[in-house]
Parts: C-alpha cells; sequence; structure tokens
C-alpha cells in the first residue's frame, strides 16, 4: 500500500501578510528573505485585479531593479499554489505579448492532461 505524499502549500493568509511585508504565521516555506514579495501602490492594484480576474497581467515582466526580481510574480504565484491553481500571467510588451502558465502550483505527477488542453 502506497502512502500519499503530504504536499506542503502556502498559507493564503500568509501569501497576503508577505504582500503587505508583514511576516508569515508558518514559519517555514512560506516567503523568503531571499525572494522579494512585498507589493507597491501600484503593484497592489495589479494583484487586487488578478485575484478577481485569476490571471496576472503586468507590464514587461514585472522586474523591478530596486528589489532585484519582480514581486508581484512571486506574490501572485504563491496565491495560485495556496489555492491550488494554475499560475497565468501575461507579460504586456511593445512588439508582443507573452503568457507565462506555470503547471507546478498543481502538484500532480504528470501534466500531460493540462499541457494538451493548452
Amino acid at each position: 500500500m502506497k502512502s500519499k505524499r503530504r504536499v506542503f502549500r502556502p498559507n493564503l493568509d500568509d501569501v497576503e501578510n508577505l504582500s503587505y511585508g508583514r511576516a508569515a504565521k508558518k514559519k517555514r516555506g512560506t516567503g523568503s528573505r531571499h525572494v522579494c514579495h512585498r507589493l507597491n501602490a501600484q503593484e497592489r492594484k495589479l494583484y487586487e485585479l488578478s485575484k478577481r480576474a485569476g490571471f496576472l497581467t503586468i507590464k514587461g515582466t514585472g522586474y523591478r531593479k530596486e528589489r532585484k526580481g519582480s514581486p508581484i510574480c512571486n506574490t501572485f504565484r504563491q496565491r495560485c499554489d495556496a489555492l491550488e491553481e494554475l499560475c497565468i500571467i501575461i507579460e504586456k510588451r511593445m512588439e508582443y505579448d507573452t503568457v507565462l502558465i506555470d503547471f507546478s502550483t498543481l502538484r500532480v505527477m504528470d501534466d500531460t492532461e493540462y499541457v494538451a488542453a493548452i
């Protein structure tokens, strides 16, 4: 008999705390000092819209030089992981748009049925 492995998922409350720069209640596995999560006012608006829409739309990659990363993308991915949903990010650019689909938030062993649906 195979035992079902328990998979760690972030808590939705912890994701919200991280987005405001507060510490997560679960100390292990949610957030990192080396990965930026705190959102500024502009990113906060985009994040609230993305929560309702189910996908994130950003200009470019969302990279912030002063933070050395993309807090909006990091936070949205954590949220999708907590909700066990696909993480869909649309990067708007001048010449073309890029759609990023992250299947890892589903934590499935075989994602071929999801890939085939695209």
